[in-house]
């Protein structure tokens, strides 16, 4: 760590070595019932360094890299459940991130704004594909993502008893490239097109080619912003308000796929939602102790709104699987501190 004249900076390194094995007397008799072991190195290397341009004012950077273990099912072993036979094609995940930012802060007004970009690398994806009525799998190379957006948060108070915090995210995550993967049986043995035992990685190994590249990433708002009001009215007793906006949520799909190449469409976009919840809290003394009596009314205009999705067939809202979100609600409650 370094910290002088307004600049402080930091650096940190760690690594591992995670072992996998498995153990299996279900599928196999005892000779043969633990599986070989198999190694992965990791490492995380991250820094950054903030610097104050004057008592209000600030620029900061950090950036990391992560490499890890890929999962124990798809990524270390073919079939984890039914197989001890060992992934020849398992490697890493890894992500790399940096971001940069600009901090104000004074006495009535804070906030920062901060551009970040993060590249995910070999993603552990597992899809499955179907022949002579039997499920067989691939575990995906190559999966690759990029989350990259512009965030700002901000925190004023403009009176002694008002306080206002708000909030904007514009993010844009897609994935980032084409995959592909051999297909197994459920015990883990390379199959041929018609789902047949075959030579590993030889020429009838059937193979999966998956075109990724440009889709948005599923099940999550790539812009979001919120606004709060917090107002004491009397000493102890503060109301609030929190609107919530959700919007470019794509719906989440499952990559499965056929023998050979496989595309796949944007996924169905969900209708943006807002939310407007309402608080009321009372602190007050209970003999030697403090309390507090919370109520909250959570979607105080009772929108009805899609929260979450499963893509359908033709990518619209006809097809889709859709989740919808609560409507009004309340709760009350007493916290005593002992």
């Amino acid at each position: 760590e370094y910290n002088k004249d307004g600049l402080s900076a930091f650096a940190a390194l760690s690594v591992s070595n995670t072992t996998y094995w498995r153990y299996d007397r279900f599928y196999y008799n005892a000779e043969n019932a633990r599986s070989k072991n198999t190694n992965f190195f990791g490492y995380c290397a991250k820094g950054g360094a903030n610097y104050n341009i004057d008592e209000n004012s600030n620029v900061f950077a950090n950036v990391g890299i992560i490499s890890r273990a890929p999962f124990f099912s798809g990524g270390a072993f073919l079939q984890s459940t039914t197989s001890n036979v060992l992934n020849p094609n398992g490697i890493n995940e890894k992500a790399f991130s940096a971001e940069i930012g600009y901090g104000f802060k004074s006495r009535y007004f804070s906030g920062n704004l901060n551009v970040y970009r993060t590249k995910w690398l070999d993603k552990t994806i597992v899809v499955t594909s179907t022949q002579q009525q039997e499920i067989q799998y691939a575990n995906l190379e190559g999966v690759n993502a990029l989350h990259q957006g512009i965030e700002f948060d901000f925190t004023s108070k403009p009176l002694k008893d008002l306080e206002i915090t708000g909030m904007v995210s514009l993010g844009d995550w897609t994935w980032d490239s084409n995959a592909s993967g051999y297909l197994y049986t459920q015990t883990g043995q390379p199959a041929d097109d018609k789902g047949l035992p075959t030579e590993l990685l030889g020429p009838n190994h059937a193979k999966v080619d998956v075109n990724l590249k440009g889709i948005h990433v599923g099940n999550s708002a790539q812009t979001t912003a919120a606004l709060g009001i917090n107002y004491q009215i009397l000493k102890g007793f503060h109301i609030g308000l929190d609107g919530n906006y959700f919007g470019r949520n794509y719906a989440s799909f499952k990559i499965n796929s056929g023998i050979g190449v496989n595309n796949f469409a944007q996924p169905w976009m969900i209708p943006d939602a807002f939310t407007l919840d309402f608080m009321a809290n009372y602190r007050f003394k209970m003999r030697a102790y403090d309390a507090s009596l919370v109520g909250n009314i959570d979607n105080i205009l009772d929108a009805e709104y899609i929260s979450d999705a499963y893509d359908g067939a033709d990518h619209d809202a006809k097809t889709a699987q859709v989740f919808y979100g609560f409507g009004r609600t309340w709760s009350v409650g007493l916290k005593l501190k002992f």
